[in-house]
Formats: structure tokens, sequence, C-alpha cells
């Protein structure tokens, strides 16, 4: 008897009615389609930028010469326990 009382009862009801799921679906692979498309344009982008930073020719810098004022002493040999030498 108790078999006949499960089969029996009402099926529970969806949440969303199928044309909304249907439209959420359809939302869905919309986002991810504007999603796919901006990622592969930005990508367009940086390889653009890449080629025509690595294409540019050589920039040759001349740095200003350095002089030395002074000299230091060197400091004197540490032993392994730590007194100086």
């Amino acid at each position: 008897m108790n078999t006949i009382a499960l089969h029996t009862a009402a099926a529970p009801r969806p949440l969303l009615s199928t044309p909304w799921r249907l439209a959420a679906a359809v939302a869905a692979v919309l986002l991810l389609v504007l999603a796919s498309l901006g990622a592969r344009e930005a990508s367009h982008q940086a390889v653009q930028s890449a080629a025509a930073t690595f294409s540019r020719s050589t920039t040759h810098v001349t740095l200003p010469s350095v002089e030395i004022v002074g000299r230091r002493q060197p400091a004197a040999k540490v032993s392994q326990t730590g007194a100086a030498t």
C-alpha cells in the first residue's frame, strides 16, 4: 500500500519554467562568446604591441663616465671563529 501512495504523488515542479531556463542558457552562452571575443581582441593587441616593441632598432645609450674619488682599505680577514686576524 505504501508503494502505491509513493508512485501516485505529484512530481515536484521546477523553479523556473522551460522558456526561462532556455533564455538563461542562451544568455550564458552569449556571455561566454562575448568574453571569448574580448579575450581574443586583447590577445591580438598584445601581440601587435610586442611585435612593434621587438622590431625597433637597438638604442645605444652612452652613460657619463664615473670618477673614482677614493679607495677603501680592505677589511681584516675574519676567521671562522669570528676573530679578526
